[in-house]
């Protein structure tokens, strides 16, 4: 028998017992360690959501836990509340009194879904207004305020916010448009303060979907989204010289326009109106529904900061965009063209050209790298390159040399509606390169990617066929039933990043994204 070698274990045993048994409890960490890791907990439970919320349930783990996280102020400055989650709950009219007492003085994020919501034993609208009108008392110490409720009446809230000052304010979404009598007396068409009129001299992000929508001062605003999710009965539109004001704003970045928040006459005309200046304008997108505000911004709007370029279901009709001369876009290197109607063959004898307004633009835009380009139904993409082509010949130079896009244009997004109804073929490829000779770059369906890896086949047997070598091809776009990202340039701000997967019109609009 080895005593020796049995006590030398029962040592060694007891060694690492003593080590183990000192090495430092999580609950003695650092309280700086200890919050952050909460607070990440916390976050986390905002992607996943369990039946609690993350720091009800990280208060009843153990009697530590529970005196660290009611005196950890900033765990209970963040309130959220979906009335169409995946876990009901009662009207937290407490939950949110409790959440304010404990948060004591740190700003806070307060956040309402009302979608969708229903009267029901947990609850009815009464109760969500009693849960809103805690806030009113605590406003000068909001962060970020977002209530959304498509079809709840809220205007009582909103009537309580119009004199307050809220000097933290920094990001606001209010998406409301059941019931627009509250502001009705605002038809001047101007930029006028409806609420905090006391002031938000830090507001910097601000989302609103009503024309008739309770207006905050924006002399601060970086990021700006007016998006209609829907038509508003008897709403006005603000004229020209309500957008002339929003993109002379100093500090502006961002502006994204949805549905019928602006009117332009159908006279338009360059010299009817001064050009604007958007100086510190980056990223801009809009849609067609009225079929002007492209036009308009094209050919009155000098932006010389601006990035990115998105225009959703336009056709520049009744006439062409009144081209200015002065007005370029030095810094726009992403332009997204999603779904532009084609001209009818009975509006002109331009048969070959569905797009006549490309010739211009292409003009305007001479230094685009990344093409976003979402064709309709009827518009395969070969007309798009037979136009690039037609632009070149029509130079009377190597086509390399024709259009300003030749020289900068390094990755292209190309897809229709309907995918399989047109073929690409060996010769809109070569077009496509020629016009194109820097780029690196096409993204589109794996239909088209395998129409074009064939070519790479046939350069073997024909040089006229022969597939560049540094042009990398893609498959990655997929109808958007599928999931995944989308293919738009997000240069915007999406807002807070709980509320990043709320529905964005544009992207919604999309029939594909990317896996």
């Amino acid at each position: 028998m080895n005593v020796g070698k049995d006590v030398g274990q029962e040592r060694g045993s007891q060694h690492d017992d003593k080590r183990f048994s000192t090495r430092p409890h999580v609950s003695h960490l650092p309280h700086e360690i200890f919050g952050f890791i909460f607070s990440l907990v916390q976050r986390n439970g905002w992607i996943h959501p369990d039946p609690l919320p993350a720091e009800v349930t990280l208060s009843h783990v153990c009697r530590h836990w529970r005196h660290f996280t009611l005196d950890f102020p900033s765990l209970w400055s963040v309130f959220r509340y979906d009335s169409f989650g995946p876990h009901q709950e009662k009207i937290p009219v407490k939950r949110l009194a409790a959440y304010l007492e404990r948060s004591k003085d740190p700003p806070l994020e307060l956040f309402f879904d009302l979608d969708l919501f229903e009267d029901d034993s947990l609850g009815g609208w009464t109760d969500v207004l009693s849960m809103l009108h805690q806030i009113i008392p605590h406003i000068h110490r909001v962060r970020e305020l977002h209530v959304i409720s498509a079809e709840g009446d809220i205007d009582d809230f909103l009537s309580k916010l119009v004199d307050a000052s809220a000097p933290l304010l920094e990001a606001l979404t209010i998406r409301s448009y059941s019931t627009p009598e509250l502001f009705m007396e605002s038809t001047d068409r101007k930029w006028s303060p409806t609420i905090f009129t006391g002031g938000a001299p830090s507001l910097k992000y601000l989302r609103s979907d009503d024309r008739h929508f309770s207006r905050p001062p924006i002399g601060s605003i970086l990021h700006l989204r007016l998006e209609a999710w829907s038509d508003v009965a008897d709403s006005e539109a603000f004229s020209p010289s309500m957008f002339r004001e929003i993109l002379s704003l100093p500090c502006l970045q961002t502006l994204s326009i949805w549905g019928e928040f602006v009117k332009f006459p159908l006279d338009m005309g360059v010299d009817s109106m001064t050009k604007i200046e958007a100086k510190s304008l980056k990223h801009f997108r809009c849609d067609g529904y009225l079929r002007l505000l492209p036009q308009y911004f094209l050919s009155h709007v000098s932006a010389p900061s601006l990035e990115s370029l998105t225009f959703y279901w336009f056709n520049f009709l009744p006439y062409l965009p009144p081209w200015n001369k002065t007005i370029t876009f030095p810094s726009l290197h992403t332009l997204a063209l999603l779904h532009p109607w084609q001209l009818p063959p009975y509006v002109s004898d331009l048969t070959h050209n569905p797009f006549p307004w490309l010739e211009g633009l292409i003009a305007n835009t001479h230094n685009i790298k990344k093409l976003i380009l979402s064709l309709p139904p009827k518009c395969g993409p070969q007309a798009f390159l037979d136009i690039l082509h037609h632009l070149n010949a029509e130079q009377r130079v190597s086509p390399a040399g024709g259009i300003p896009w030749s020289d900068t244009m390094e990755e292209l997004t190309l897809l229709t509606v309907d995918m399989a109804s047109h073929k690409f073929e060996a010769r809109h490829y070569t077009r496509l390169t020629e016009c194109l000779p820097n780029l690196t770059l096409i993204r589109t369906t794996k239909a088209m990617k395998h129409q074009i890896d064939s070519f790479a086949e046939q350069g073997h047997q024909a040089q006229s066929l022969h597939r560049s070598t540094k042009v990398k091809c893609v498959g990655d776009v997929e109808n958007v039933e599928l999931g995944g990202k989308p293919f738009l340039p997000l240069f915007w701000a999406l807002g807070p990043d709980w509320i990043d997967g709320d529905r964005d019109p544009f992207v919604d609009a999309c029939e594909y994204n990317t896996k």
